[in-house]
């Protein structure tokens, strides 16, 4: 479990990001992704419930055992996107608020030249100019998956506004109660004091009143990394709310 943690705390799915906004329209980047990862967290719970309305959630779970590739996969993920939600949303807000204005980030300028200090000092010359030369195929990879986005001609790419970021707060806060219920569903029986695994339909309640710090007791973590998960949803949650009535709902500038 900690190096699944640490895979996720990584947030390989930022970088991700941050190399689809690099040189195309980072607004409709960012409404795309925003959309696409709700998308994906409501299917993938909509196909949890119906495998447990058919009874077969709890004894197929898929193959989707601790340890196994496909669950360590999606808990990184899950946990991936978890991290870059909190992370996105909480610096926004401090460039907001900052007297330093951000308005045209490098981040991932700044990757490739890391990269390269550390491959030019691991690597001979001829090693590291063989690299190079590879770098342009994730490019083309980019370009080819932004022309095949869904509905890339509806969205917007104009300026976020306020009225924007509002959305896409609210729509990320139900993309993380879906996100860690997911991640609660599945996870082992000893990680509870009920003593078995949650279902999906469990989880969400959990998660539900998890996020919204109500926290009735009936249900709650007994091991270290369900425990941190709840602590961390609480912390996600907490920030979305926070920045969303102090500085989204002012007026835009």
């Amino acid at each position: 479990m900690i190096w699944i943690f640490l895979v996720g705390a990584m947030c390989p799915t930022l970088y991700f990001a941050v190399f689809m906004k690099y040189g195309s329209n980072k607004n409709k980047v960012i409404r795309s992704l925003n959309w696409g990862y709700f998308v994906v967290a409501l299917v993938s719970f909509i196909i949890l419930v119906v495998r447990l309305e058919l009874n077969q959630y709890e004894t197929n779970k898929l193959e989707l055992t601790p340890n196994s590739f496909w669950w360590t996969l999606w808990v990184v993920f899950l946990l991936s996107r978890c991290f870059e939600i909190f992370y996105a949303f909480l610096r926004d807000g401090l460039d907001k608020i900052s007297i330093n204005k951000f308005p045209d980030r490098k981040e991932f300028q700044k990757t490739i030249l890391l990269c390269n200090k550390v491959l030019s000092y691991f690597c001979s010359d001829e090693i590291f100019y063989k690299i190079k030369l590879h770098i342009k195929k994730p490019r083309i990879f980019k370009i080819w998956l932004l022309s095949r986005l869904p509905l890339k001609n509806k969205v917007k790419g104009e300026k976020l506004t306020n009225y924007d970021r509002l959305v896409l707060s609210f729509r990320s806060y139900f993309e993380l109660i879906l996100n860690f219920a997911i991640m609660f569903s599945l996870l082992p029986a000893s990680y509870w004091n009920v003593g078995k695994s949650l279902d999906i339909i469990k989880a969400t309640y959990f998660s539900g009143v998890t996020i919204t710090t109500l926290g009735y007791g009936d249900v709650y973590p007994t091991q270290w990394f369900s425990q941190f998960l709840s602590v961390f949803e609480v912390l996600c949650g907490f920030t979305l709310i926070v920045i969303c009535l102090a500085i989204y709902l002012k007026d835009d500038n």
